[in-house]
């Protein structure tokens, strides 16, 4: 048991000892972990800065690199307005000394040994120069806080206004010098020219023109063609496709719509209003109104195409216009010698009609005008257009502008809208100055009314003549709009609220507004026709002035039946306060300017019985008869007239025309019958216990019963002298008319007179003078009577 625990001692002697060994380890381990964990310290104190340095060393190295690129690219980019410059000179030297060259200026030899002629490849050399312009220009922009951005993006912004202005500047030489795009037809076989046509011709013609579907080679006396030729093509082209919609400007694009488009877009059709003088040459004057698309490659087409599109028109006119006037001068020469021959007055030329042909006609070229400028404008800057809608263009990268697609149409709009500009001038010169708007008409001219009073004859001119161009306009303004217009394809812009297509809606409401007064005039001028004169009461009671000139009045509106109701319809008339649909026909101003020559011819006779003339009364009988009667043949249904009547030759086909007019002949007649009715007073018989013979000869009366009958026979005789010497010269007009007349009066007293005469002739009533009352033979008065009235004078 001893030895047991003895040995346990031991063993835990030995485990103490042990223990102790370990505890001696494990503090001389920790004191080596130490001096090794300190000695790790010191070498990583001396690695560290080696390894810094090499990580430096390793970025420079990488920086250097990239430093080495981004010189080399600067100094490619600083070399671009050295190696630009050449090509941007030329170019700007070739077109400065075409300018010169087109102006005709005297040049030294000197200058014409350095004169630039340039190529084609000039022009791209100068595109590709504009595109690497913008690039460097981009380029510096993004480095501006580099010292010598300032100076490098002022050269380029120097170099490339100097080739744009250059390219602008070819675009408008080329455009200038192609002309305008219309040239005279190769063949113009008509049996009736433009210029000579009637209304119905007119009409006949526009009608064929619109329904063939080549319908500018049916109107105009011209035809569109292409003016520019290859090469120019390419070059313009080119230009576009270098500016672009994007290459005109270094800076960034715009995000605000230009002013200038909202101008070409923004001027609705109700408040187009003239803002020249008539005759000045333009009605709002777009030729003085600068082109501001935003885009100076838009604006320099704009500007060229305007001026060339408005002198071909301008120039159209002027010429026809001088034409028209040698025709009158010579038309008013013959008028002249006519009447010196056959003593009659001088017809004068109405000279509205032929300027209203003469607006129609400028109206066909302004549509041909037009077309050619479509044409020019789908030439050089559709195909533009068409290659940045195709698939491989990306519109991001080349950032084209929102707008650009909009000033394309609105610079064609501005050059066609300055040859419809003109157009509408053209039109409402002739009616202000031709057709007389503005002018009075009237009894009287006041000292303070400078302007000349407006004949109904003028009025009526002005009347036809405004309703024949209206015609004009309302069978062709329709086709002039749609060439006017250009789809925009921004999804946004109407292409009818353009500037052109306001301007075809101006010409028409300005021609119906204009119309519409022409056709006011003529019913006033007829309403205020003087009443005393010979021009307007004839002396010999024959058809006055003013119904003549009713009845050519009439029959110069009466063609125009379309054309009245296209004024009815939108403007309201003295006669005719109805719009639209409502509105009365061509008939109902036909009734309104009848009735008022009714007014007017009772306003002439009633005068004529204020001069209290023994004849006066007679005079406004037969003045009424011959006028109603004249009416009646000239536009009554059944006119009796032998002759096959024109298409253009006006009836009245209304059952209250001849109701009016022949019971105003009834009534005037019966008026006048009542002159000639006083004579039955002294054919009345005598009664037979009144009749005593006498008494140393029964075939004779006695004295007291002779004298019953002798005054009768003589109150007859100086009744009848007096009243056929006063009714002998007066005139009526037509023979049908004298005749029935005559008859007329034969009935009234001459049966009576002849059983008057035939029953006392037999008896003698006077002893030694009987012949003398008796004078009168009925047959003879028959004969008289025969001669009775005279013809005009």
């Amino acid at each position: 048991m001893l030895a047991a625990v003895q040995a346990s001692h031991k063993r835990t002697d030995e485990l103490v000892n042990l223990m102790d060994q370990m505890d001696d380890a494990t503090t001389e381990a920790f004191q080596c972990c130490e001096w090794l964990n300190h000695r790790a310290k010191q070498l990583d104190a001396l690695t560290s800065p080696a390894s810094d340095a090499s990580s430096m060393l390793s970025r420079a190295n990488a920086n250097l690199a990239a430093t080495l690129v981004l010189m080399k690219d600067a100094r490619e980019k600083f070399d671009t307005v050295q190696d630009c410059e050449p090509a941007m000179e030329r170019l700007d030297k070739g077109v400065k000394d075409m300018e010169e060259s087109g102006e005709k200026t005297k040049k030294k030899k000197s200058s014409l040994k350095n004169r630039v002629v340039l190529t084609e490849q000039d022009v791209y050399a100068a595109g590709d120069s504009i595109e690497i312009l913008r690039d460097a220009f981009q380029y510096f922009n993004a480095r501006s806080s580099w010292r010598s951005a300032p100076s490098t993006l002022s050269a380029l912004e120097r170099l490339h206004k100097m080739g744009v202005d250059a390219m602008c500047s070819l675009i408008q030489i080329h455009l200038k010098k192609a002309g305008p795009a219309v040239r005279p037809k190769r063949s113009l076989k008509k049996d009736v020219m433009p210029a000579d046509e009637t209304a119905q011709q007119t009409r006949d013609r526009l009608a064929d023109a619109l329904q063939n579907r080549d319908l500018l080679k049916s109107i105009g006396e011209s035809e569109e063609y292409q003016p520019i030729e290859a090469r120019p093509i390419r070059e313009i082209r080119a230009i576009f496709d270098c500016l672009g919609s994007h290459g005109y400007t270094l800076g960034p694009i715009a995000k605000r719509e230009p002013v200038g488009l909202s101008e070409i877009f923004g001027i609705p059709a109700h408040k187009v209003a003239r803002v020249e003088k008539v005759g000045a040459g333009s009605f709002l004057n777009l030729m003085k109104q600068e082109l501001r698309t935003g885009f100076p490659q838009l604006d320099a087409y704009g500007e060229a195409r305007k001026f060339t599109a408005y002198f071909a028109m301008d120039a159209f006119y002027k010429r026809i216009k001088q034409d028209r006037k040698k025709k009158l001068e010579k038309a008013q020469e013959t008028a002249i010698a006519h009447a010196a021959m056959t003593g009659t007055k001088v017809k004068m030329v109405d000279d509205a009609d032929a300027a209203a042909r003469d607006a129609v006609r400028c109206l066909e070229h302004c549509m041909v005008i037009v077309a050619g400028e479509k044409s020019v404008y789908r030439t050089i800057i559709t195909p533009s257009l068409a290659m940045r809608s195709s698939e491989g263009y990306d519109e991001d990268e080349a950032e084209t502008s929102p707008f650009f697609k909009k000033a394309c149409v609105g610079a064609y709009a501005h050059v066609v809208g300055t040859v419809i500009d003109r157009t509408l001038d053209i039109i409402e010169t002739v009616f202000l100055k031709e057709c007389g708007i503005g002018q009075t008409s009237g009894k009287e001219k006041s000292d303070k009314d400078k302007e000349p009073l407006l004949t109904v004859r003028a009025a009526a001119s002005a009347a036809g003549a405004g309703l024949r161009m209206l015609d004009g306009v309302r069978m062709l303004g329709p086709s002039l709009a749609k060439l006017s217009e250009m789809i925009v394809g921004d999804g946004q812009t109407d292409p009818s609220t353009s500037i052109a297509a306001s301007l075809c809606i101006a010409i028409h409401r300005t021609t119906v507004k204009n119309s519409a007064r022409t056709l006011e005039n003529l019913a006033k001028a007829i309403q205020d026709d003087p009443l005393k004169g010979p021009l307007h009461r004839p002396k010999d009671a024959s058809v006055s002035t003013v119904t003549s000139d009713v009845v050519h009045a009439i029959r110069l509106v009466s063609p125009f039946v379309s054309a009245y109701k296209s004024v009815s319809k939108r403007r309201a008339l003295p006669w005719d306060p109805n719009l639209g649909e409502e509105a009365g026909e061509l008939d109902s101003f036909v009734r309104y300017l009848v009735m008022r020559l009714f007014n007017s011819l009772k306003g002439k006779a009633l005068n004529y019985t204020k001069d209290q003339r023994d004849d006066s009364q007679a005079k406004s009988n037969l003045f009424l008869l011959n006028n109603a009667f004249y009416l009646l043949e000239e536009l009554g249904p059944d006119s009796g007239h032998s002759l096959q009547q024109s298409k253009e030759h006006y009836r009245i086909e209304g059952s209250w025309f001849v109701d009016k007019v022949q019971k105003l002949m009834e009534s005037e007649k019966n008026k006048y019958l009542l002159h000639w009715e006083a004579l039955n007073t002294h054919l009345t018989a005598v009664a037979n216990q009144n009749l005593e013979y006498q008494k140393n000869d029964s075939n004779i009366l006695s004295h007291d019963s002779g004298r019953l009958i002798k005054e009768r026979f003589k109150g007859f005789n100086e009744d009848f002298e007096r009243t056929y010497a006063l009714h002998k010269k007066l005139c009526v007009i037509d023979p049908r008319l004298r005749l029935e007349l005559q008859q007329a009066v034969n009935s009234v007293f001459l049966p009576r007179y002849r059983r008057f005469h035939d029953k006392y002739t037999k008896i003698r009533f006077s002893k030694k003078n009987q012949e003398a009352y008796t004078k009168y033979h009925p047959d003879r008065i028959e004969e008289m009577l025969a001669d009775l009235y005279v013809d005009p004078e």
